[in-house]
């Protein structure tokens, strides 16, 4: 499976998550992902959408291996994208991460 750098790791501090969009060959619109560096120092990558009320998951907040959706409160496992909470209810796809050096990478099904 293609990899592609995201951003780098020193753009995102611990505790905080990152809007990145990455250009994949052959789809007309850049994936659209939030990148999250939990305050544990583990990486994660899900799709930028809250799955309820399409809001972007990367005006979020983090905390320990969960994100929150600000607009209506949802949180989301981090590890399996699972919704934690209403109103969401749906999961949010997420991706394999891998830090090299300052480069995050981002595995792409």
């Amino acid at each position: 499976m293609p990899e592609y750098i995201a951003c780098h790791a020193s753009d995102v501090e611990p505790g905080s998550v990152e809007a990145v969009a990455i250009d994949i060959p052959g789809k007309p619109l850049p994936l659209a992902l939030a990148v999250i560096h939990a305050n544990s120092g583990r990486w994660f990558a899900v799709d930028d959408r809250c799955s309820h009320g399409r809001f972007k998951l990367s005006q979020g907040d983090v905390e320990d291996e969960t994100i929150e959706c600000t607009r209506h409160g949802s949180s989301f496992d981090l590890h399996t994208g699972e919704a934690m909470n209403p109103p969401a209810s749906a999961p949010v796809k997420t991706y394999q991460v891998r830090v090299d050096g300052d480069d995050v990478y981002i595995t792409v099904e």
